[in-house]
C-alpha cells in the first residue's frame, strides 16, 4: 500500500519538476548552455511525469478538447509527413525544438494536467471536507483548498518563480557569471530577453495568485510574496514587449472578470488604478522600458516596426502553402520563398529566420490552414475554461488563468518556445481539471501498452539528452580550441562530437569548419556538410558554408571540374534563393577566380544591394 501510493504521488511530483528544473538548467561547459541541458529536463521529467500520472489514474479531458488535440496532432504529423525537413519536421531542430514530438509532448501534459485532482484525498481520491478554519477563510474569501496533487505543480511554477525572479535581480544588482553575459538586457537562466520575458508573463500572475490565497501552505504562499517583487524586475528588466503586452491584457481581462465587485468597491478600484498607473509611470521613467516602447515606431529596430517585414515574409510563405504548410521546422528553408530585396537590405540574415514571431503564422506555417483551425479550436477551447477560472475561481486558479492569457496573448507577438510551452500545457490543464465537472468531461483508463510506451520515450530522452549534453560539450571544447588558434584540437573535439551525435547539423557545421583550420583540406569540409545535408537536405545554413567551401576549392585548385562545380551550385542556390546577399558575394568572389571581371562586378552591386548597411547591422 505504501509503495502504490508513493508511485501514485510520483506523478504530480513530477510534473512539479518540470518548470524549475527546466528554467534552471544551463551548462556552463556547454557550447549551447542555455539548450540541450533544457532539452532534456524537458522530455525526461515530461514524459516520466505523463507516465506515471496517466498509469495510476484516470484519464479525465473534456470530449471536445479531446477531439481537438487529436485533429491537431493528426494535421500535424501529415504536415511533417510531407514537410521541407524529412527528420526535423518529427523531432524538431536542436536550435528550436518544434517538432511533433515536442506538440505531442504538450498534449500529454496537458490530459496529465487535466487528470489532476484540484481538491483529493491521496489515500482515497474522493474529496476531502476542508478544515474548520479552511472554512473560515473560504467564508472569507471564497477561495477552494487544493490537495497535495495540484499543490505540487503550483510548487513547482512558485520554485520556478523564485528561482528566474532571483537570478534576474542578481543580474539588475551587477552580479553576472560569464555564461548568463549574453546581452545588454537581463536574461536570467534563458539566454535571452525574450525569452525571460515569456517566462516571467506565465509565472508573475500565478505567483501573485498564490500568495493571495489563504487557503495554501504559509511556506507557499510566503514563497510566491517573495517571487512576486523579483519577477517584477524580471520582467522589466527583460524589455521584452510581448511581455508587457501579454501581462497589460491579462489584467485588463481579469479586471473585467471582475468588473461587479470593482464597481461595488469604487474608492478601492480607483486606489488600485491609480496606484497602478504610478508604478508604470515610475517603470518608464526610471527603467530603460520607455526607450524599448519608443523603438516600437522604429522601422529598423529588431521587434519594432520591422516585425511588419517578418510578417510579412511569414504569410507570403504561409499562403503559398495553404492546405499542409512547409511543416514543423519547415520554415527555414521555406523562408527564401517569400523574402524579397526590401526585407534583405534592411535586416538581413546575419542569423537564419526560422520563425514567423506570432504564433498563429507559426502554426499556419508548420500545418498550415486546416491545422491552424485545429489549434485554435484547442485554444478556444482552453480559453473558455480560462475564463470561467477568471471570473469564479479562487485566488490561485485566477493567478493561474491570468498567467495563461498573459501567455497566450504574448505569443501573438513572439512565437512558441520549447522551454515554455510544455509548462504553459500543463497549467492549461490544471485549469480545465479545476473548472469542469465529471460530467463534462470524459473518462478512460489508459492502456498499459501506451504508459509503457512512454515510460520508454522517457527512458529514450534521457539517453539521447545526456548523449547530446557530452556532444555539446566537446563542441565547445573545439570551439574554444578553434579561438585559440589550437585547429589540431579543435578538428578532434568536433569530429567526437560529431560521432556521438551525427543528427545534429550544427555539429557537422562546426567540424567542417575545424577541419579546414587544421589543413585537412576543403574536400574534408565539404565531405562533412555533405553529412550533415543528409540530416538535413535543404538547410540554408549548410547550403551556404558548402558553397564558401566550394568556391574556396575552386580558388585553390583552379581544376575546370572544381570551378564548373562551384558554378552549378551557386547557379541552383541563387535560382532558389535570389535574394540572399550572402549568395551574390561568393558568386562575385567566383567570377574573380574564372577572370570574369563583369560577372564580379554585377555580383557585388547586387550583394550590396542586398546587404544592411553598417549602422543597421546585427
Amino acid at each position: 500500500m505504501t509503495s502504490e501510493r508513493g508511485i501514485h504521488r510520483a506523478g504530480p511530483a513530477l510534473l512539479g519538476a518540470l518548470a524549475p528544473a527546466t528554467f534552471f538548467a544551463v551548462d556552463p561547459a556547454g557550447w549551447y548552455p542555455f539548450g540541450p541541458v533544457k532539452w532534456l529536463a524537458v522530455t525526461v521529467l515530461g514524459f516520466a511525469g505523463v507516465a506515471v500520472v496517466l498509469a495510476t489514474r484516470p484519464v479525465s479531458l473534456p470530449r471536445p478538447l479531446g477531439l481537438a488535440l487529436g485533429a491537431w496532432l493528426g494535421w500535424l504529423a501529415v504536415a511533417a509527413a510531407v514537410g521541407h525537413d524529412p527528420i526535423y519536421a518529427w523531432v524538431g531542430t536542436p536550435e528550436r525544438r518544434l517538432g511533433v514530438v515536442t506538440w505531442v509532448l504538450c498534449a500529454l501534459l496537458l490530459v496529465a494536467g487535466s487528470s489532476l485532482r484540484v481538491a483529493d484525498s491521496a489515500d482515497t481520491g474522493t474529496a476531502t471536507a476542508p478544515s474548520a478554519s479552511n472554512r473560515r477563510r473560504i467564508d472569507a474569501d471564497g477561495s477552494k483548498p487544493t490537495g497535495p496533487e495540484t499543490g505540487a505543480v503550483l510548487g513547482g511554477l512558485v520554485i520556478a518563480g523564485l528561482g528566474v525572479g532571483a537570478v534576474a535581480t542578481a543580474e539588475a544588482l551587477g552580479w553576472e557569471p560569464d555564461v548568463l553575459d549574453v546581452g545588454s538586457r537581463l536574461t536570467a537562466t534563458f539566454g535571452s530577453a525574450a525569452y525571460l520575458g515569456a517566462a516571467t508573463a506565465l509565472l508573475l500572475p500565478i505567483c501573485l495568485g498564490v500568495a493571495l490565497t489563504v487557503t495554501l501552505p504559509r511556506p507557499l504562499r510566503a514563497g510566491a510574496a517573495a517571487a512576486v517583487p523579483l519577477l517584477l524586475v524580471a520582467g522589466v528588466g527583460s524589455g521584452a514587449r510581448a511581455a508587457w503586452f501579454g501581462l497589460v491584457v491579462a489584467a485588463l481581462t481579469t479586471a473585467w472578470a471582475h468588473r461587479a465587485m470593482l464597481v461595488a468597491h469604487p474608492r478601492r478600484a480607483a486606489g488600485a488604478i491609480a496606484a497602478g498607473a504610478v508604478l508604470i509611470a515610475a517603470v518608464l521613467l526610471v527603467t530603460p522600458a520607455g526607450a524599448r516602447l519608443s523603438s516600437l515606431t522604429d522601422p529598423d529596430a529588431p521587434g519594432g516596426r520591422g516585425r511588419l517585414d517578418e510578417w510579412r515574409v511569414a504569410a507570403r510563405v504561409a499562403v503559398a502553402h495553404p492546405l499542409t504548410g512547409v511543416g514543423p521546422e519547415g520554415y527555414r528553408i521555406a523562408f527564401a520563398e517569400g523574402v524579397d530585396a526590401r526585407y534583405e537590405r534592411t535586416h538581413g540574415r546575419a542569423q537564419q529566420p526560422d520563425r514567423a514571431h506570432a504564433a498563429p503564422l507559426d502554426v499556419a506555417l508548420a500545418a498550415g490552414v486546416p491545422g491552424l483551425v485545429a489549434w485554435l479550436a484547442v485554444v478556444v477551447l482552453v480559453g473558455r475554461r480560462v475564463l470561467r477560472g477568471l471570473r469564479h475561481g479562487s485566488a490561485w486558479l485566477v493567478g493561474l488563468a491570468a498567467g495563461l492569457v498573459a501567455h497566450a496573448t504574448g505569443q501573438l507577438l513572439l512565437f512558441p518556445l520549447v522551454e515554455l510551452e510544455p509548462v504553459a500545457w500543463l497549467a492549461a490543464g490544471l485549469v480545465v481539471a479545476a473548472t469542469g465537472g465529471a460530467s463534462a468531461s470524459r473518462r478512460w483508463v489508459v492502456p498499459r501498452g501506451a504508459t509503457l510506451a512512454l515510460s520508454a520515450a522517457g527512458v529514450a530522452a534521457l539517453i539521447a539528452g545526456v548523449t547530446e549534453v557530452r556532444a555539446d560539450r566537446r563542441a565547445g571544447d573545439a570551439s574554444d580550441a578553434l579561438a585559440r588558434g589550437d585547429h589540431t584540437a579543435a578538428a578532434i573535439a568536433a569530429l567526437d562530437a560529431v560521432e556521438q551525435r551525427p543528427d545534429i547539423v550544427r555539429l557537422h557545421v562546426l567540424a567542417a569548419a575545424a577541419l579546414v583550420a587544421d589543413e585537412q583540406g576543403t574536400l574534408a569540409g565539404i565531405r562533412e556538410l555533405d553529412r550533415a545535408l543528409d540530416v538535413s537536405p535543404g538547410d540554408p545554413i549548410v547550403l551556404l558554408a558548402r558553397a564558401r567551401l566550394l568556391v574556396d576549392r575552386a580558388a585553390a585548385t583552379q581544376v575546370p571540374a572544381h570551378l564548373e562545380r562551384a558554378t552549378d551550385e551557386l547557379r541552383r542556390l541563387l535560382a532558389d534563393d535570389p535574394h540572399n546577399g550572402a549568395l551574390w558575394r561568393e558568386a562575385s568572389r567566383l567570377a574573380l577566380v574564372r577572370g570574369d571581371d563583369d560577372a564580379a562586378r554585377d555580383a557585388d552591386e547586387r550583394a550590396d544591394a542586398l546587404t544592411p548597411p553598417d549602422r543597421w547591422a546585427r
